[in-house]
């Protein structure tokens, strides 16, 4: 089945996850959601009070959720944030429904929406939302001042202006339609900020703690690499929620120091266990329920294309050819979850599938383990580019992300670029921090991270990770006209054979391109006590878009 980008765009279909789902209702008419229209747990009797107790990644760098682009930062500061619509929690994430704006319309051409903002909802500050506060929050995402981060602005670039029709209804202009808008609008980075908060703070709120939002819960405190607690908001503009007094949020790395919080009853909820440690979880299902989801992400080794002689196609083809996936994935088990990296992630499953199974142990540099025949190609490569057996080539900085399962990482690329190509490296481990200011000025050969997309299609994954200009294109310097081109047509064609073929181009120009060295995509592994009850966590199919626990109770 292809993407359903071709079906007339104001009755737009989005694809998130494992499902497609309608949210658009009726073409050219309002979404039918009055503003009395809230959610609620779908049981019939919840329970008020308690605190949850969640752990895992939430060593936030910043406190900027629109410049940030790491699940640190999503899960801690999105309970205290709305969006203008939202994934619903009571389903697993699988469909968009209203959130600050109670109803929309999609003019017939598909390049106007109006959003319809609730009346009477106010920031934790006690200012009242207006429709001022969404055109600036939405600018600072799509046209960022210079020197603020975007990681998102690429999903938006067909967005020609963001206005204000009157104080609760807002417009978003586009040059052409965009079949995944609505996807995009609800993606919870989106969060809402005060206009006046931006402008107070010259639209970069990095080091401000914490920005005034208008979600469930309210910030109490923040002790860094340790704990976030927040408090329920009395004021919320939903009633009925939240159910819970408040939430903790504890950093805790991936793998077996999370699984036995969560196994030894320190906390109801662990983001982030390992495949190993899932089982012992699994052990009780009296007590406790697993969710493995996939995310589109691509974790592995972003190149700087500015330094020499990573400039040079020939040297990054040979590294990327004498990658062994296996042994990183073998190594990463007992952490994380992965799959095998590839161009395309394993989690879209409308596109991927075909050429992930066409490639594996069918293509020069996925075989597994490392052929012999792809380390002599890779060899003469280096050769071809003027370093015989490694001979003259410069001594590579590699920089890594402390997150435990990519700390792993830095050696094991050391270990093949040497054993393979004679390549000397030095591998440094920094804080999240660091490694985005090294990653802006430059300073870096190689730089280990992830990168998780928006919307779950090449159209909207590859231009983030790969296209030029992008500020998720973490490859310095990387640009390929001929890419982008194909990517603008993804974002376009209808027919699913020539989008299909489109998609095959795709992956042909990357392999001889290689902008960067994916070395897997996420595997996302919860698990939570069976009193959790109100979300459906369970069949969850999104990480970053359902971090609000409004609708979450528990049953003790």
């Amino acid at each position: 089945m292809a993407y359903a980008r071709g079906m007339r765009v104001h009755c737009t279909r989005v694809f998130q996850g494992l499902v497609f789902v309608l949210v658009a209702m009726t073409c050219g008419i309002a979404t039918p959601a009055p503003p009395t229209a809230m959610l609620r747990a779908p049981e019939s009797a919840p329970k008020y009070g308690g605190v949850l107790r969640w752990a895992g990644l939430a060593d936030a760098p910043f406190f900027d959720l629109h410049q940030c682009d790491t699940a640190a930062c999503a899960t801690p500061m999105e309970p205290m944030y709305d969006t203008l619509l939202r994934y619903n929690p009571l389903d697993g994430g699988k469909t968009v429904v209203p959130d600050l704006a109670y109803q929309w319309e999609t003019s017939s051409d598909g390049l106007t929406y109006t959003f319809h903002l609730r009346d009477g909802v106010t920031f934790h500050d006690g200012a009242s939302l207006t429709a001022a506060d969404v055109k600036a929050s939405f600018d600072h995402i799509i046209f960022p001042p210079p020197g603020i981060l975007s990681p998102r602005k690429a999903v938006f670039d067909a967005v020609q202006e963001v206005k204000t029709v009157d104080p609760l209804t807002v417009q978003f202009i586009l040059s052409v339609p965009r079949s995944f808008f609505l996807a995009a609008i609800a993606s919870g980075w989106n969060v809402i900020y005060r206009k006046q908060t931006l402008e107070d703070n010259h639209f970069d709120l990095r080091k401000l703690k914490m920005a005034p939002g208008t979600g469930p819960f309210i910030f109490d405190s923040y002790q860094p690499g340790q704990v976030w607690k927040m408090h329920k908001n009395p004021h919320y503009w939903n009633p009925e929620l939240p159910y819970l007094d408040g939430l903790e949020m504890h950093h805790l790395p991936y793998g077996p120091a999370t699984a036995a919080a969560l196994l030894t009853g320190q906390v109801d909820y662990a983001y982030g266990l390992g495949a190993d440690t899932r089982a012992d979880v699994q052990k009780q299902p009296d007590k406790f329920t697993t969710a493995t989801y996939g995310i589109p992400s691509a974790l592995g080794g972003y190149l700087n294309l500015t330094h020499k002689p990573l400039d040079d196609v020939r040297v990054r083809q040979a590294m990327n050819l004498v990658l062994d996936r296996c042994v990183i994935k073998k190594n990463t088990a007992t952490i994380r979850e992965i799959h095998y990296g590839m161009w395309m992630p394993s989690s879209d499953v409308v596109h991927a599938q075909a050429y992930r199974e066409a490639t594996w142990n069918h293509a020069p540099g996925y075989y597994c383990p490392t052929r012999a025949e792809d380390i002599a190609q890779a060899k003469s490569l280096l050769s071809q580019a003027g370093y015989p057996n490694g001979k003259g080539f410069p001594k590579l900085d590699i920089m890594v992300r402390n997150l435990n399962f990519l700390v792993a990482w830095g050696p094991l690329l050391q270990a093949f670029l040497k054993q393979h190509l004679t390549i000397d490296s030095s591998v440094r481990t920094v804080e999240t921090a660091v490694w985005v200011d090294d990653w802006t000025k430059g300073n870096y050969d190689i730089g280990i991270n992830g990168n998780p997309a928006t919307v779950n299609t090449p159209a909207e994954y590859w231009k983030k990770w790969y296209g030029t200009g992008s500020s998720g294109n973490w490859n310095k310097g990387a640009s390929n006209p001929q890419f982008d081109a194909l990517v603008d047509q993804l974002r376009t064609e209808t027919d699913p054979q020539k989008l299909n073929d489109l998609i095959q181009q795709g992956t042909r120009i990357l392999d001889a391109w290689v902008p960067a060295l994916v070395f897997g995509d996420a595997v996302i592994i919860d698990g939570f006590t069976n009193r959790l009850k109100g979300c459906d966590r369970k069949n969850r199919v999104t990480l970053f878009d359902d971090n609000r626990f409004d609708t979450c109770w528990l049953d003790k």
